[in-house]
């Protein structure tokens, strides 16, 4: 939430991405203004604590092909008994 009615905020704009349109960021009052080195650097370090967040959504597939697996040997095993039953 942003309190206050004077906030600095960068947006940064990209068109070679695939995920991202645009970030956004409110700078904290402070009385140095921050470097553009600086403030680059900081970007980079949120950005990569974030990219956890693709990890997580890869772990989703690997439960899907599980339970794929699972409904598969359930299958198999209902036919096997469906087997022994009318033979």
């Amino acid at each position: 939430m942003i309190k206050g009615c004077q906030r600095e905020m960068i947006v940064m704009q990209t068109q070679d991405s695939t995920l991202f349109e645009s970030a956004y960021f409110i700078l904290r009052r402070q009385r140095v203004p921050p470097s553009k080195q600086d403030m680059v650097a900081e970007a980079n370090r949120i950005i990569g604590v974030g990219s956890g967040y693709l990890a997580g959504k890869r772990k989703k597939g690997r439960r899907l092909w599980l339970f794929a697996l699972g409904f598969a040997c359930g299958a198999l095993l209902a036919a096997f008994f469906i087997l022994l039953l009318y033979t």
